[in-house]
């Protein structure tokens, strides 16, 4: 039985831009040697930011850090406000509850990167974002558009990063509709609940998972495959994966570098006595008995890749 729920639209676009749970202690992160690329695998399909650690060195490395610790791992994009901003980075999306945060940040804004089109900002948890703008965390927003005219507190909020690939995604996140039920303008993929065997899910977007990456330039593109669960693996054309999950409750990815625009097929292999659950990410829409790329049987489906692509195989026991 479905349950439906209005979604309840914001009308407007100068709504400040806050995040849940203040810390009070600021602290700077320890500085850390690593890539300023990071992918982030969504399950709508991935996006791929470029961080700016010359003009934001504090807040590229405390991003980062949670990058590295797993923390943005199932994680909601918990708010959206049309033709506005995406927000994610603090919400489990299993419990839609606040997760504990690291302590704040100093600020690092006025830092002659702006809230244009693409660009990545941290979120301020302080009330007030004009006095007190030291108080970012792990959330983050994406500017859907250039919003340097549009906030009237804009020179508050520490841009640290630009959106470089997958600006489609961020449109299509913050295309569908939303609802304030547990939080303010929650989106979700349809503006209702659907059944979920004796209980009512919400179709929710949220993080995979985020990986950095230093094979992103203007040669060579990568795909990456995530195997959730046991019972299962991931091979691929031309040879590069082979990637099998060890840990029921855990994961495994790997990765596949290549030239861009060449083919690549992933196969899904299941064991004996699991399933193909279905794939996530750059691969969501393909479904058993035929998934991106393929299930268990003799065909297998090129797809061009002409730039990086995430993708996650859940993988289960029959039955289960």
């Amino acid at each position: 039985m479905r349950k439906l729920i209005t979604a309840l639209l914001l009308t407007s676009s100068a709504t400040a831009i806050y995040a849940a749970e203040p810390i009070v202690t600021t602290a700077a992160p320890t500085m850390i040697s690593t890539p300023s690329v990071v992918e982030m695998q969504t399950n709508l399909g991935s996006i791929t930011m470029q961080l700016n650690l010359d003009k934001a060195p504090i807040t590229s490395t405390n991003f980062l850090n949670y990058v590295n610790s797993g923390f943005y791992k199932n994680t909601l994009f918990h708010r959206s406000v049309k033709d506005f901003i995406i927000q994610g980075g603090g919400y489990d999306a299993s419990t839609i509850t606040s997760k504990p945060r690291k302590p704040t940040i100093p600020s690092e804004a006025n830092n002659g990167l702006s809230l244009i089109t693409g660009s990545v900002s941290m979120a301020l948890s302080a009330p007030n974002k004009v006095t007190d703008n030291h108080s970012a965390t792990s959330e983050f927003f994406i500017n859907v558009k250039d919003n340097t005219k549009n906030l009237t507190d804009a020179s508050s909020f520490t841009v640290f990063a630009q959106v470089i690939s997958g600006m489609d995604i961020v449109s299509k996140i913050n295309s569908y509709p939303t609802i304030s039920l547990i939080l303010e303008n929650l989106p979700l993929v349809n503006n209702r609940a659907i059944s979920c065997g004796l209980n009512i899910c919400l179709q929710k977007i949220y993080i995979e998972n985020m990986y950095t990456s230093k094979v992103v330039d203007s040669i060579n593109s990568i795909t990456r495959v995530t195997v959730n669960g046991t019972g299962g693996k991931v091979t691929s054309l031309p040879a590069g994966i082979s990637c099998t999950s060890t840990s029921k409750a855990g994961s495994k990815s790997c990765v596949l570098t290549k030239p861009f625009a060449t083919d690549v097929s992933l196969i899904s292999t299941p064991s004996k006595g699991y399933e193909l659950r279905g794939w996530s990410g750059d691969c969501q829409g393909f479904t058993t008995p035929l998934a991106l790329i393929t299930k268990v049987t003799d065909a297998t489906t090129k797809v061009t890749t002409p730039k990086n692509n995430n993708c996650t195989a859940t993988f289960a026991k029959i039955g289960s």
